[in-house]
């Protein structure tokens, strides 16, 4: 019988004996950890759980660069949990397990693939005339991977009715919608661009806007 065979039937024995005795384990759940964190490379890792009955697993929101091997186990035993290369910010998922009546989460954080990330908008402020309808800047970046996840905001410093629409980012440019300004004097407008990652570290950049009267 080979090394791997031994330590495969004294893993499998110990979880029937763990299960034919629940008094090892009284309750009816418990995680060795509720937070881990694992490289920016592919890798996987065992997830160890414990209880004296059965079990579930489940991502909590759908995530496309994880997975789990199995969504349920019996007793005292792991799940494996799997993850893709990271070219992007820090990255969290959460796992939700379950037995019985009771429930406990693992929080599972994947570093970053990026040293210092960065957000950079040129020109950073902008004057244009009353009829000018669109804007354009240059978008510099090293989260190409994150853009989806970049938070955009709009603050009116005069306050007044929101005149700026539609911002959208691409990999190259930040876009966006403006009304014509039809007043006697000048509006302006702050656009923030801003994302934050599993560590609740934020990166931002603002975009300045004065639009002069007609």
């Amino acid at each position: 019988m080979g090394y791997r065979q031994i330590i495969t039937g004294l893993l499998c024995a110990a979880m029937a004996w763990a299960c034919a005795k629940p008094e090892l384990f009284e309750r009816e759940l418990g995680l060795q950890s509720r937070f881990v964190e694992v490289g920016s490379g592919t890798g996987t890792t065992p997830v160890m759980v414990f209880s004296n009955t059965s079990w579930t697993a489940k991502f909590v929101s759908g995530v496309d660069w994880a997975s789990l091997d199995r969504l349920s186990g019996s007793c005292s035993s792991q799940v494996k949990f799997s993850w893709g290369g990271n070219y992007g910010r820090a990255r969290k998922v959460k796992i939700a397990f379950a037995a019985g009546s009771a429930r406990d989460t693992l929080v599972i954080v994947q570093a970053s693939g990026i040293a210092e990330p960065y957000l950079s908008l040129t020109p950073s402020t902008l004057n244009i005339g009353a009829d000018v309808t669109q804007g354009k800047v240059l978008l510099t970046t090293n989260i190409q991977e994150n853009l989806e996840e970049v938070q955009m905001s709009v603050i009116y410093p005069d306050g007044g009715e929101a005149w700026i629409s539609d911002i959208a980012l691409t990999q190259e440019s930040l876009l966006f919608n403006m009304s014509p300004n039809t007043g006697t004097s000048s509006r302006r407008a702050t656009i923030t661009m801003s994302h934050t990652d599993a560590y609740d570290k934020e990166i931002s950049a603002q975009l300045y806007v004065t639009q002069n009267p007609a």
